[in-house]
């Protein structure tokens, strides 16, 4: 049998409840215990400090979905995100620009950290790379464990940031709707998972921004998806030409028991990560996207009346009839004393129309967002014919 090593029953210490414990102990006893890897998220950065982010835990061995790929290729891919273990109590060195600092990963397998420039940045919005090492031995003769990320810089010249929602928002999730969630996580992947309609031109044009402005416009995701679902949403994005963003997700344990609960629970989370996003970015107004099934419209009423002056719009999209809800209305009604537009939307062309007057987009983009509109509407009709059949 393996030694249990000096590390690793500090990594045990370490692992939180006592089931992940007891089976951490166990795989590391049988062998069974993957390579650990490193899973890197974007970061991000105001130009003076940033903030960096990610994952250790075993690889979970998982490719980039293929076309025609078969269901039960997706069951399995959805099942291994839920039963690779985390690990915590292990050391990792990051190292950005001239920076380095060695953090040690939590329970969750997730570790942050802050970074420091003084001086004063460059304006407008780029990526540069980030370097991660794992420095703890987790499993015997791993060698070398190393991963490179992105961080996306925003300073100045900057006409705007979105924050939006995923589930129901940018992807057809059905979170109000056990089943059909259920059904969407075990027979689609990032491939066939569908964006509603117009989304990915409408987010691409809110990315460029209009012709004579600054600059690019940085889009943030914020969820109450798991960060364990982290590397189908970067495909999904990927895929459907969405702009990429840091995307700011809830840190829930990894259970297999609770897969089909993705998405639910409290969203408080959302609403500390949106303020986190404000304060870090303190010279940054916001566009806010959502949708009115999970809350969106609670938690968006409460960033505008602390920072009243930095939200100029917000969109949330209705589901079934959850907007005539008493707080969606009331919501409405506040933000119109606060001065803050919101629409109500049932399609993407709305939001996109009142983005057009309001000068948030430019008129370049429409005829890309109604082709994009057209196209989605017919693969939607498809694959909901080829899905009854």
């Amino acid at each position: 049998m393996p030694i249990i090593t000096k590390t690793f029953r500090y990594i045990l210490r370490k692992a939180g409840s006592p089931l992940r414990r007891a089976r951490l102990w166990l795989k590391k006893r049988l062998g069974w215990l993957g390579v650990p890897t490193i899973e890197p998220y974007m970061g991000f950065s105001n130009g003076n400090e940033a903030y960096i982010t990610g994952n250790v835990m075993e690889d979970k061995g998982l490719d980039k979905p293929k076309p025609g790929q078969k269901l039960r290729t997706n069951m399995l891919a959805m099942l291994k995100r839920y039963v690779s273990d985390e690990i915590s109590g292990v050391r990792v060195r990051v190292t950005f620009r001239d920076k380095e600092e060695i953090v040690e990963t939590n329970e969750l397998g997730l570790f942050h950290c802050y970074l420091s420039f003084p001086g004063k940045p460059a304006h407008g919005l780029h990526f540069e790379k980030v370097f991660y090492e794992l420095l703890d031995e987790v499993v015997d003769n791993q060698g070398p464990i190393k991963a490179e990320g992105e961080v996306m810089i925003v300073s100045g010249g900057i006409d705007f940031g979105v924050i939006s929602d995923i589930d129901d928002t940018v992807m057809v999730s059905h979170s109000t709707d056990t089943l059909k969630k259920l059904r969407l996580m075990l027979f689609k992947n990032a491939r066939t998972r569908v964006p509603f309609e117009g989304v990915a031109a409408f987010y691409r044009a809110l990315h460029t921004g209009k012709k004579d402005g600054p600059g690019r416009n940085p889009l943030f995701y914020v969820s109450s998806s798991e960060w364990n679902l982290y590397d189908l949403l970067v495909d999904f994005f990927e895929f459907r030409f969405i702009p990429s963003g840091p995307s700011l997700l809830q840190e829930l344990e990894h259970s297999i028991l609770k897969f089909w609960k993705s998405g639910g629970g409290d969203h408080e989370h959302k609403y500390e990560k949106i303020r986190f996003l404000l304060s870090f970015f303190p010279e940054l107004d916001f566009i806010l996207i959502g949708d009115s099934g999970q809350n969106d419209p609670d938690i968006y009423l409460r960033v505008a009346k602390e920072f009243p002056r930095r939200i100029k719009a917000v969109y949330i999209r209705c589901v079934k009839k959850s907007h005539k809800k008493h707080y969606t209305m009331k919501m409405v009604s506040e933000m119109e004393k606060l001065n803050i537009p919101v629409l109500l939307i049932n399609s993407t062309e709305e939001a996109a129309r009142h983005a057009l007057m309001n000068g948030y987009i430019d008129a370049s983009s429409m005829p890309d967002i109604a082709r994009q509109l057209e196209e989605d509407h017919n693969f939607s009709f498809t694959d909901m014919f080829y899905s009854s059949v």
